[in-house]
């Protein structure tokens, strides 16, 4: 966990205060975090998050503000009852898993591509 940059660790902070680590792994393209709550994080070697799986749990409002207010517009409008698990970084843009485990696709300004089969 020391060993994690420093705007990794303050990612952590933020979106999940008081929450600690079960495991923290180094590799060639950067960490993987387990918290003991059962959320999962990927970072860049440089701390950016690349990755946020909440296992089966609703990601924190926090997280799902980081996205493109359109991403946000176009659930709450086409799954009105499902809610956000997961959160990928592509280089597409964003993949966003619900609760359905639907997969959205969305382009880095937010504007919806297809669902991913």
């Amino acid at each position: 966990m020391n060993e994690l940059p420093t705007n990794a660790k303050s990612f952590l902070e933020t979106h999940f205060p008081g929450q600690e680590a079960n495991r923290v792994e180094k590799d060639n393209d950067g960490y993987d975090v387990y918290l003991k709550n059962g959320f999962s994080i990927d970072f860049t070697l440089d701390g950016e998050w690349d990755d946020v799986d909440g296992n089966t749990q609703d990601l924190p409002q926090s997280i799902i503000d980081l996205l493109p207010a359109k991403i946000a517009e176009y659930i709450q409008t086409n799954y009105l009852d499902e809610t956000i698990r997961e959160i990928n970084k592509e280089k597409f843009g964003f993949e966003v898993d619900l609760s359905n485990r639907v997969e959205l696709e969305f382009d880095s300004e937010g504007n919806f591509l297809r669902v991913d089969k």
